[in-house]
């Protein structure tokens, strides 16, 4: 078995109201690769932001379908956008990850 970096597991960041609200709670929301198990994320992130020491308690996972869309100028077939995996991260008490939500 092949294990990935951290940096190729975790994909970026969503930041929406809802993940927001999240952060207030302590749970962050990241875009991740398809094929990464809980365990792999919760790895990946501890390694990632190691320099902040934080310790990753919980991780949800969802996979997200791709939307359709149109091209407006052409009445032909719907395109899709592609399929996604997000990651809900639970931090444990009093940790924070600095830097994702700018000066917020």
């Amino acid at each position: 078995m092949t294990t990935k970096a951290a940096s190729e597991i975790i994909i970026g960041p969503v930041i929406t109201e809802r993940t927001y609200l999240l952060y207030s709670q302590g749970r962050y929301t990241f875009k991740v690769i398809a094929t990464a198990s809980k365990t792999e994320i919760k790895h990946a992130l501890e390694e990632q932001y190691e320099s902040q020491g934080i310790q990753v308690k919980r991780v949800n996972t969802v996979h997200m379908r791709g939307k359709k869309r149109r091209n407006f100028r052409r009445i032909g077939p719907v395109g899709r956008t592609t399929d996604w995996k997000k990651a809900i991260v639970t931090l444990g008490e009093g940790q924070k990850i600095e830097g994702l939500f700018g000066s917020v």
